[in-house]
């Protein structure tokens, strides 16, 4: 169980440099940041995307008071091809008819209106039909002041990597779930990914031998089959 939320463990960490180093920025611009300077941050996502093969895109997600000429400003990058990076463009600004509205993302709510860092998903990408992604999200702030968060889509086929191996070492049936008690993981075919598994918490008929909460505010379950 270690070291399934080692593996989360080592997402947060590379998403806490990339937050350290907006916050040092922000400071250090006493007040005046703008979304130019925030794009002077790419080398440092560029830089976790290449140390963390897991990462599917990566940036900053701000809110109204990080920035001097922005209400709200996404700075986010994905993989291309040949090692190189492209920017996600979406319409953030409120009103627009395609407005991507993070203030309502789950992700962005937890981290910046509750404090704590979050994992969503998984969730199927809708640019990828086929891929499904974990996002990542952990707060920014300087002081009092709420920035944003930095954050990461996490590509599950490439986690699985680091989770598979400790479930399979269990020696029995076992998933892996999420908050809502849908699939991340398992060594057992009977569960799915996005599968969602009921009567969890209750195990009324025995099915479990073991149901136990993994890490801290990853919202995650191990759920170990009986016999």
């Amino acid at each position: 169980m270690e070291s399934l939320a080692e593996a989360a463990e080592a997402m947060f960490a590379a998403l806490a440099l990339l937050a350290n180093d907006f916050v040092e920025a922000w400071t250090l611009a006493d007040g005046g940041f703008s979304s130019d300077q925030v794009a002077s941050l790419q080398p440092a996502i560029f830089t976790q995307l290449d140390r963390q093969s897991a990462f599917e895109s990566a940036g900053f997600v701000l809110t109204s008071d990080a920035l001097t000429d922005r209400q709200r400003h996404l700075e986010w990058w994905q993989r291309g091809t040949n090692r190189t990076y492209q920017p996600l463009i979406l319409d953030v600004e409120p009103g627009a008819a395609d407005c991507y509205d993070y203030y309502s993302m789950e992700w962005f709510v937890a981290a910046v209106h509750r404090g704590h860092r979050f994992v969503s998903g998984p969730l199927i990408d809708l640019p990828c039909a086929d891929v499904y992604i974990m996002t990542f999200s952990l707060p920014m702030s300087a002081g009092s002041v709420l920035l944003g968060v930095a954050a990461a889509d996490v590509g599950l086929a490439r986690f699985e990597s680091s989770i598979l191996p400790p479930l399979r070492h269990l020696g029995a049936p076992a998933v892996l779930l999420n908050r809502e008690h849908r699939v991340i993981s398992s060594n057992d075919p009977r569960w799915a990914t996005g599968d969602r598994l009921r009567g969890i918490d209750a195990n009324e008929h025995g099915e479990w031998q073991c149901v136990t909460e993994v890490g801290v505010q990853l919202g995650w379950t191990l759920a170990v089959a009986a016999g």
